[in-house]
């Protein structure tokens, strides 16, 4: 009999073991933001022009729009850094030619270029694009500088594309999901529609090397940050919002 209960403690406890490792090992898929506050010099408010760049001395990469003409965020990291201009200027005009996400090896950090686009049904497909590149330099922390001057409208709705699609990469462990759901972050009633969601969620999580993006945001525009946040989170699937949740 003791023989039993010994043998039966010590297969709990080897269960046990492989469910902190699995959690273990499924935190280490997971991503997370942080928003960092921009601020800008009176001349480059008055003016519209980027001259100066903080850079993030965690980061072991950046990404920018591949805009290299006049004073814009690239330019000031490039400054910054002392990159060659020429080098920048030519990879800008390569990436914006072929609409992908370049990688910049030459610099460092390394320099992740993305195109220019108004075309708002590219916005995923890029930031997907993004993060492969990321994972194919193995990047942990990158420095997002999209967002970090801003003019004229604030693009509320490509922070909401861009946000949707680092969630697969953020999904939750099975114990952070069933908080949510207690929490009612998750709106799945039904036992079988919350098993649903989780099953979905499992099947589309997607590894990253990423652990952290420092993701600049213009310090005029906090509101407009915040009712980008809480424009994402609503209307927004079960499994997005997930995604999304534990991004943040």
């Amino acid at each position: 009999m003791m023989q039993c209960i010994v043998c039966l403690i010590q297969i709990g406890l080897k269960a046990n073991a492989w469910k902190y490792k699995y959690l273990s090992i499924v935190r280490d898929w997971l991503m997370k933001i942080h928003f960092n506050e921009t601020r800008h010099i009176f001349d480059e408010i008055e003016m519209g022009h980027k001259i100066f760049f903080s850079p993030c001395n965690e980061a072991d990469t950046i990404s920018a729009t591949a805009n290299s003409r006049g004073f814009t965020p690239l330019t000031a990291i490039v400054r910054e850094f002392q990159w060659d201009r020429e080098l920048i200027r030519k990879a800008s005009e390569e990436c914006n030619l072929t609409g992908d996400v370049m990688i910049v090896n030459e610099v460092k950090p390394t320099l992740l270029l993305v195109p220019k686009t108004r075309d708002m049904s590219q916005i995923a497909d890029l930031t997907k694009k993004l993060i492969d590149k990321t994972n194919a330099i193995g990047s942990q922390v990158l420095h997002f500088t999209h967002f970090g001057f801003t003019q004229g409208r604030y693009p509320t709705n490509e922070m909401k594309i861009i946000l949707n699609e680092m969630g697969y990469y953020a999904a939750p462990t099975i114990d952070i999901f069933f908080r949510m759901h207690n929490r009612r972050i998750l709106r799945s009633q039904s036992r079988r529609e919350l098993e649903k969601t989780k099953q979905d969620l499992a099947s589309s999580r997607r590894r990253a090397t990423l652990k952290k993006i420092v993701w600049d945001y213009d310090f005029r525009r906090t509101k407009s940050l915040e009712r980008a946040i809480t424009k994402s989170l609503h209307r927004t699937p079960d499994v997005e919002r997930a995604g999304i949740v534990s991004l943040l």
